[in-house]
């Protein structure tokens, strides 16, 4: 795999799972009774949280599988039926997301809202965090490491624009477009689960085998 592939690769791989443009429906119901500029500071501490979180695992995530002594294979397995489950509730109208949503606006101050839930799990959730260690595992140097970072960075600025545009980007799309989008990028996260899943049990049988 070459720098271009594995930056295509990494970068589309987060960006289908973070999904910015599916998220903003979400993001705008979690802040719609706020001001402007609450809501702007919200905006900037979530992305800052929610990226640095991800780097975190980008820079530490084989440290972390040896800690657990959990192998990559048997990671991407469990991260691919995670991501795939992931992508169902998406396809299905997100009807888990929908309900936390409205429990979370019932128990939780402005000023946590940064932090959980649109922090965590929303735009750095458990497939993000799977999927970022997996990525780590396949970088080949150091060059490579530092594509992952720049693709999680460029991610999150794309999530803060996202975040100052938002009621634009409704206007112009609508609640129905926002929810094509995030539809059209489930059946893409369903197909990472996927190879996530027969990749992980492809090398589980080869060492078997031998």
């Amino acid at each position: 795999m070459d720098y271009i592939s594995y930056f295509i690769t990494s970068f589309t791989t987060l960006f289908v799972i973070i999904d910015p443009p599916g998220n903003i429906p979400f993001f705008i119901s979690l802040t719609e009774k706020l001001s402007n500029r609450e809501r702007d500071r919200i905006s900037k501490r979530s992305t800052i949280i929610a990226c640095s979180l991800l780097l975190i695992f980008a820079v530490s995530g084989n440290k972390l599988l040896e800690f657990f002594h959990i192998s990559i294979d048997g990671l991407k397995i469990a991260g691919g039926i995670l991501l795939f489950a992931i992508a169902v509730d998406i396809l299905f109208g997100g009807a888990r997301k929908e309900i936390y949503t409205r429990r979370v606006l019932k128990h939780i101050d402005a000023d946590s809202l940064a932090v959980f839930p649109i922090a965590l799990p929303l735009y750095t959730g458990p497939g993000a965090i799977t999927a970022t260690i997996v990525l780590t595992s396949e970088a080949f140097d150091l060059i490579s490491k530092t594509i992952l970072i720049v693709s999680i960075l460029i991610i999150y600025v794309i999530v803060r624009l996202t975040h100052i545009y938002s009621e634009s980007i409704i206007r112009v799309l609508g609640k129905s477009g926002s929810d094509i989008i995030a539809r059209v990028m489930a059946i893409f996260l369903a197909a990472i689960g996927v190879e996530f899943v027969f990749s992980g049990l492809e090398e589980k049988l080869s060492t078997i085998s031998i």
